[in-house]
Formats: C-alpha cells, structure tokens, sequence
C-alpha cells in the first residue's frame, strides 16, 4: 500500500447533510485519479457511508482495496464484510484506549495522500483529524463545506 495510492476518511459521527452518491462520486474522481486503497477508521456514520459506498465499487473497479485501521484489538467491528483487511498499527497496544482513537486517526493522515471529509464544524476528532490532513499537505475534498466554499470552522 503506498501512500501516494491511498485516500482515507475524516468525517463526524453523525452525517445528515452528506449522501452516498456524493461520496460515490468523489471516490470514483479518487479512483480515476490513481487510488488504489482506502483506509477507514469505522467509527461514525460517514466512516461506515464510506465503507459501503467502496465496498460497492469494488465491482466496477476490482484494483481498490478497502481496509479498515483498528485502534485496539477489542475493537467492536460492526460490518466485517465491506472490508479487505483489518490493519493493527505497530505499537498501538502501548495506547490505553481512549489515546489509542486519537493515534488511529494520525495514522490515517500520516498514511494517506487524500481525505475525502465530512466536516462541518471546527471542534471534536473529526475536525482535529482535518486540521492534521491540512497541515500534512493531503489533498482534501470536504464534502461538509457550505456553498461558499468553507466549512464551519
């Protein structure tokens, strides 16, 4: 998996104001754009959005992998079935676990070249996940974004 191929996720909890075929449509630019491999942190709505919506393309676009990064290994897995491979980041069972969340989603920025977002507001992990994806140079499509172009931040 090299980083330059792989797109990861940021999005809240909750994630009213977003549809699967806007993310659909996204994944597919990421796809013809050179994105081989997704990974996702499987935690909130649009994490699982997401993980559907690949796990779908699959079939039009055999060459994507989609792999879901777990924070510790009593991790609750809810839909096994729309992921490839479960990654456990070397060193993660130094975390307790409440740490080992934030360092899951370090890990998915520092592994990534793109983040497709769901953003809306500038407090909680999500938007602390952003702000990381911002200043580590990945390309950034927030679908959360107001009309005018800025999200909520």
């Amino acid at each position: 998996m090299g980083k330059e191929a792989t797109a990861t996720f940021i999005g809240h909890k909750e994630c009213y104001g977003v549809q699967a075929e806007d993310v659909r449509r996204e994944v597919e630019k990421l796809i013809a754009s050179g994105v081989t491999d997704f990974i996702n942190g499987g935690m909130g709505g649009f994490d699982w959005m997401c993980a559907r919506v690949v796990s779908d393309l699959k079939k039009s676009y055999p060459q994507i992998r989609n792999y879901l990064v777990i924070p510790y290994l009593t991790f609750n897995i809810a839909e096994l079935k729309y992921f490839d491979d479960i990654i456990y980041p070397e060193g993660f069972e130094k975390y307790h676990f409440k740490a080992a969340i934030p360092a899951r989603n370090r890990y998915l920025v520092d592994n990534a070249a793109y983040a497709l977002c769901y953003v809306t507001h500038g407090w909680g992990g999500a938007a602390q996940t952003l702000k990381r994806a911002q200043k580590k140079g990945l390309t950034i499509i927030n679908l959360g974004e107001r009309n005018d172009g800025r999200a909520n931040l």
